[in-house]
C-alpha cells in the first residue's frame, strides 16, 4: 500500500493497480494530465495562475467575516480545479459539469451578497417541504443571473453566456455533448459506434481548456464583487486583467 504522496510520485502502486479496467483507464488520465502539461504549456501556466489568484483570496480567509460566503467560494476553487484535472486529461464533455458548477458557487455566493436575508433562506433548505421549496424558488437561475447582473452588466452577461455553453457541451445530456463525442465506423459492413472518453489533443480538449480558464476568470471576477477590499490590498484587482487578456 502506498503510504505517502511522495511514494506516489515515485511510481508505487498498490498490488492489483493496473490489472482492471478501471484503473487502466484512470492511469491513461494521468498519462494525459502530464501531457497536457508538457505540450501546452501555455494553456497550463494561465490555468496555474487563475488557481493561485483564487489561493490568495481564500488563504486569506481567517475570520472571514461571512463564511458562508467564504465556504461558497472555497467550493467554486474545488470545482475549477476538478474540471481543470478532467480538461487536462482530455475528458472534455465531463469538465463543463464541473465548470458549470463552479458558475453556480460563485453565483450563489453574489446572489447571497446582494440579498442578505437568502443566506437563512439557503442555511433552511432541509428543515421541511416548504423551506426546500422556498429556496429552490429563490435560487431559481433566472434570480441569480439577475443578482450577477446588477453586480455587473458585463461580468453577467460573461457568466450566463458560459453557464450556457457548459450546459450545452456536457453539464446537461445535451446532443453536442454526446454526438459531438462519437465515431461511428462502417468496416467491411460492420458498423460499430465509438464514445470518446479521453481526447488527448485538439478542438475538444482545447476548448475544454479555454472553457476552464475563462470560467476560472469569470469566478474570480465575481469574487470580486464580494471581497473588493481585498482584491485590493493583495493587488490582484490589477492581476485580474492579465489574467483574462484573450479569454
Amino acid at each position: 500500500m502506498v503510504q505517502s504522496i511522495e511514494e506516489a510520485r515515485l511510481g508505487d502502486v498498490p498490488p492489483g493497480w493496473g490489472q482492471d479496467e478501471l484503473t487502466k483507464f484512470l492511469d491513461n488520465v494521468r498519462a494525459n494530465q502530464l501531457g497536457t502539461f508538457a505540450n501546452t504549456r501555455g494553456v497550463f501556466e494561465r490555468i496555474a495562475a487563475i488557481d493561485r489568484a483564487f489561493l490568495v483570496i481564500l488563504q486569506g480567509s481567517a475570520n472571514p467575516g461571512n463564511e458562508l460566503l467564504t465556504m461558497l467560494f472555497f467550493r467554486c476553487h474545488s470545482a475549477f480545479r476538478a474540471a481543470a484535472g478532467l480538461a487536462m486529461a482530455g475528458q472534455a464533455v465531463e469538465s463543463y459539469s464541473l465548470n458549470r458548477a463552479a458558475l453556480e458557487f460563485a453565483g450563489y455566493g453574489v446572489h447571497i451578497f446582494r440579498n442578505r436575508p437568502l443566506e437563512k433562506v439557503w442555511l433552511d433548505r432541509h428543515q421541511d417541504e416548504s423551506s426546500t421549496a422556498a429556496a429552490r424558488k429563490a435560487f431559481l437561475h433566472i434570480k441569480v443571473l439577475k443578482s450577477v447582473l446588477a453586480a455587473d452588466r458585463h461580468t453577467g452577461e460573461r457568466f450566463e453566456a458560459l453557464y450556457q455553453q457548459t450546459i450545452d457541451l456536457g453539464a446537461h445530456p445535451n446532443q453536442l455533448a454526446v454526438t459531438g463525442n462519437m465515431e461511428i465506423v462502417d468496416h467491411d459492413g460492420i458498423r460499430q459506434m465509438r464514445s470518446i472518453y479521453l481526447h488527448a489533443s485538439g478542438l475538444p480538449q482545447n476548448l475544454a481548456l479555454k472553457t476552464t480558464a475563462t470560467c476560472g476568470v469569470v469566478t474570480l471576477d465575481l469574487m470580486q464583487f464580494v471581497y473588493e477590499a481585498r482584491f485590493e490590498l493583495v493587488g490582484l484587482n490589477a492581476t485580474l486583467p492579465h489574467l483574462k487578456a484573450g479569454l
